[in-house]
């Protein structure tokens, strides 16, 4: 959730793994819970995908110190050479509700409650973790 401060403490530390490992499959999916304003912020990041920019801005968003109104979505995504318009339009596209409506559909069946949580291997872990914690349970996951 891109209002959640913990996700947002995340951001560095699941960088810094995917820098550290190259072999690390991550996998991103989308859980506004918290307010219009993530629900929005999802939206645009799944619409990014279309232009191949799902990632920068996904990042963006994260470490972002603005409310996520649309306007600020929209700078957000003018500064990564978006086409906001195609956004916009995209994100207004049922598959990308679609896509939301299945990622919470997921969490509710594997036990999620909160964000931030991972899935290292087949363990669910919810919170925030720091580096070390999370290279072990990668560590642990690759060892079964």
């Amino acid at each position: 959730d891109y209002r959640c401060g913990y996700c947002r403490r995340m951001t560095p530390v699941v960088k810094q793994l995917m820098a550290d490992d190259p072999n690390l499959r991550v996998v991103f999916k989308e859980l506004p819970i918290l307010s219009p304003e993530s629900q929005l912020a999802a939206k645009a990041a799944l619409a990014a995908e279309a232009q191949g920019k799902y990632l920068p801005l996904h990042e963006a968003l994260m470490e972002s110190d603005s409310s996520l109104s649309l306007p600020d979505i929209l700078k957000l995504a003018t500064e990564l050479q978006l086409d906001t318009v195609r956004l916009q339009q995209d994100m207004n596209k049922p598959e990308i509700q679609a896509a939301l409506q299945k990622n919470h559909a997921l969490a509710q069946a594997v036990g999620i409650n909160g964000t931030p949580a991972f899935i290292v291997g087949a363990e669910l872990v919810p919170g925030a973790l720091d580096l070390g914690t999370f290279k072990g349970l990668i560590a642990r996951a690759r060892k079964r």
